[in-house]
């Protein structure tokens, strides 16, 4: 991977969260995309299933379990609603040191191995003005 940024990102998928996923599964797969099986994250708390297409982005469809989980509070008032942005850092903890020097940034959850990305490393942070952004660690 090669980033023409100076924080070493690429971008990977959209997060959609929504409090059920068939509709938003009719609509993707009326656009032709592919749907994985759902798989639930531990980790997370949170069902999942990405949906991937030969020449749109990839959207990974985040839903509740029947527990208390980290979308209740943003599926309070949508049903549906892009809960975050999703980027690849080959190192994550030099992109969080670069960020932090130009933008005001929270930690929400540090990395942790993500079941859908085949355990790679995780983590989500609040960029203050833009929003919620999970960072994928793939190394080379």
């Amino acid at each position: 991977m090669i980033s023409s940024n100076p924080f070493g990102l690429e971008f990977h998928h959209f997060g959609l969260a929504v409090r059920k996923p068939q509709k938003a599964i009719h609509f993707l797969r009326d656009l032709d995309y592919q749907i994985g099986p759902e798989t639930y994250d531990e980790l997370q708390n949170v069902n999942l299933r990405m949906g991937e297409h030969s020449s749109m982005p990839d959207i990974e469809l985040i839903y509740p379990t029947d527990s208390p989980g980290p979308l209740d509070e943003w599926l309070t008032d949508y049903a549906q609603i892009i809960y975050h942005l999703c980027y690849v850092s080959e190192n994550v903890e030099q992109t969080i040191d670069k960020l932090r020097q130009e933008h005001r940034i929270i930690t929400i959850s540090p990395p942790k191995p993500a079941i859908l990305f085949n355990f790679q490393n995780v983590s989500f942070y609040q960029i203050h003005g833009f929003g919620l952004v999970e960072i994928l660690e793939c190394t080379a």
